[in-house]
């Protein structure tokens, strides 16, 4: 697969078995929280996130979470440690590999501010009543993302619903350091309405130079597309469809480490 990100040419050849599905839309056959909002053509909104004061509580919470979170995988961090040198504390993929594990399917109860507050914000931006619990497994979860410079860390292309468990929600990428127009998520606008056969992709999750994903990998698209990264600043979220094809974020950056939260909201039952 190759495509241009930051006018910077980026390529991954993913192994496996490829299929290029069918005519059939799946935004189509879902619940689409996109819908009645300004933004439901392109897939995505860019939208300020809470007031000033309780955004810097917000930020206070979130970096003490995430450097308790390395200090139980073992990393030197002291409270003052800058989260986007995080990079600087890594000498193997192994390594990174362990830390990241703590960092991942964090349980709701601990999103900062609690998770009533992101649920209420979020809500008013998509005009329905949203719910940090998936209906399909039950599961409450949040997760930081930590996408070193120049590295493979980031997912490679895909949609989440090629995942049966990531249907009918609503994505949130929140920046909480080194996220800039060179490192931040990057998606496809209005490939939510795309259908299967304009995209290859592999069967199951993508193996890419030695390292497995859950996802399946787009291997091709048809025809033109453009690959955008949004850049959501400080006190700002992204909210966008998992219907639409995002990721292959890679980090642009020579120096800086990418920390973000994701974040899936479902329709309020």
């Amino acid at each position: 697969m190759k495509y241009e990100l930051n006018n910077h040419p980026v390529h991954y050849f993913p192994e496996g078995e490829k299929t290029s599905g069918t005519p059939t839309v799946l935004l189509h056959q879902a619940i689409d929280l996109t819908a009645s909002t300004a933004w439901s053509k392109a897939g995505y909104t860019v939208e300020s996130l809470f007031d000033k004061d309780t955004f810097g509580l917000f930020q206070s919470e979130a970096t003490l979470l995430i450097l308790n979170c390395w200090q139980n995988a073992g990393l030197p961090v002291s409270p003052g440690f800058k989260l986007d040198q995080y990079h600087t504390l890594i000498d193997t993929q192994a390594q990174h590999l362990a830390a990241v594990a703590h960092t991942k399917l964090l349980p709701a109860t601990k999103f900062p501010l609690g998770i009533h507050r992101i649920e209420k914000r979020i809500a008013e931006i998509c005009g329905t009543e949203l719910m940090a619990k998936n209906p399909f497994d039950n599961q409450s979860v949040f997760h930081f993302r930590v996408v070193r410079p120049r590295s493979n860390d980031n997912n490679p292309l895909h949609r989440d619903v090629w995942l049966a468990d990531y249907a009918n929600c609503i994505n949130l990428y929140l920046p909480i350091a080194g996220s800039n127009f060179n490192t931040s998520l990057s998606l496809i606008p209005g490939s939510h309405h795309w259908p299967e056969n304009k995209v290859e992709r592999t069967r199951e999750g993508a193996l890419i130079h030695n390292t497995k994903f859950n996802v399946p990998a787009v291997s091709n698209i048809e025809g033109t597309y453009e690959m955008i990264r949004p850049d959501p600043q400080e006190n700002e979220v992204l909210v966008f469809s998992p219907y639409l094809i995002h990721g292959g974020a890679v980090n642009l950056t020579p120096n800086q480490t990418r920390i973000s939260i994701e974040l899936r909201l479902w329709k309020k039952l």
